[in-house]
């Protein structure tokens, strides 16, 4: 009998499903070779082990002495699971950064020359030397007026909103706008109105 088919035979042996012939060819191999009974020793030794552990008793507040005494968390760690267990705020956040980032770089990237946007660009006047875009008080602006690098002087109708980005507003007495009039002189009122923009572009508009 070679020894693989013995350590086959000695895990039917201390199963106790070894049938009496193949007992007595277990039992002649193992005279004759020294590995296979100290292997059949080695495992028996580990049954009573196994044995003698089944009636260990451990008190009732075992477990919680032992997570008692485990590292504590690092932020790190707890950081990690929340955001596995909130991927949507995860991502959103992300968003955040990335967005203020990028609109942080386009406040600072942009030259100092006078832009303005409007429908009705042809019913402006600018004044160069204060750097104002006026609006005449004979004269109504559809939409929005935005100006930026320069102010903004009302003295007729704006059917929107009006912004000066780095500028000011300014409005006369005859002045009518059916928007906001902001005027956005800081960095981080810069990133509120483009994020305010955003999510109106996001968001549906209702009726």
């Amino acid at each position: 009998m070679e020894c693989r088919q013995a350590n086959v035979l000695i895990h039917e042996y201390l199963d106790g499903d070894l049938d009496e012939l193949s007992n007595q060819h277990l039992q002649i191999h193992l005279q004759g070779c020294e590995a296979c009974r100290r292997k059949l020793h080695e495992f028996q030794l580990a049954v009573v082990y196994v044995q003698s552990t089944s009636h260990v008793h451990v008190s009732a507040d075992f477990t919680a002495r032992v997570l008692a005494q485990l590292p504590t968390p690092t932020k790190a760690s707890q950081f990690s699971k929340w955001l596995r267990h909130h991927p949507f705020l995860a991502a959103a956040a992300v968003f955040l950064v990335l967005m203020t980032g990028s609109l942080t770089a386009s406040w600072f990237e942009t030259d100092d020359t006078l832009q303005v946007s409007s429908s009705n660009l042809d019913k402006l006047k600018i004044d160069k030397e204060r750097n104002v875009v006026i609006v005449p008080s004979d004269v109504t602006i559809e939409g929005d007026l935005v100006v930026r690098n320069g102010s903004v002087e009302v003295q007729g109708q704006v059917q929107g909103n009006v912004v000066a980005i780095e500028g000011k507003v300014f409005k006369a007495s005859t002045a009518q706008i059916a928007g906001e009039a902001e005027s956005i002189e800081a960095i981080f009122d810069w990133i509120w109105y483009e994020m305010k923009n955003i999510g109106n572009d996001l968001l549906p508009v209702t009726p």
